[in-house]
């Protein structure tokens, strides 16, 4: 941290002041006496923490945001819901023949595919009831 100029040190600490327009020390909090500062300059880079004044027209359309509201009517989703249905049977029909396919080579096989596809469906429609709510 560079100093750009002798800055006031606090009464007590003997700390140079760390913020520079609060009426204390930040380090110790002692109270600064009346006309502590006078006499010094004010920082440089305190310039940059003071923003601009927010212009009229802005201040207006901040004051609108606060009354308009801008929730999202609740759209339908009755569309996935019906496609999602839809893909119930279809992907119990792709388990089935695949169920079929394999239960000629290895019933063993066959067993847990059809365990897989009956936790999937469950799964399925587990996601698509959910969403629904």
């Amino acid at each position: 941290m560079s100093a750009s100029g002798p800055a006031p040190l606090c009464p007590k600490c003997r700390r140079r002041i760390a913020a520079w327009r609060l009426d204390h020390c930040v380090y110790c909090g002692e109270r600064f006496p009346e006309g502590f500062r006078d006499g010094y300059q004010e920082p440089a880079a305190l310039r940059w923490i003071d923003r601009p004044p927010v212009p009229a027209d802005a201040t207006r359309q901040l004051e609108l945001m606060k009354v308009v509201s801008f929730e999202k009517e609740p759209r339908s989703r009755s569309v996935g819901l019906a496609m999602g249905l839809l893909s119930l049977p279809v992907f119990a029909v792709i388990f089935y023949l695949l169920y079929s396919l394999v239960s000629r080579t290895s019933p063993a096989a066959a067993v847990l595919i059809a365990i897989a596809g009956l936790g999937f469906l469950g799964y399925l429609g587990w996601s698509f009831f959910r969403a629904k709510r």
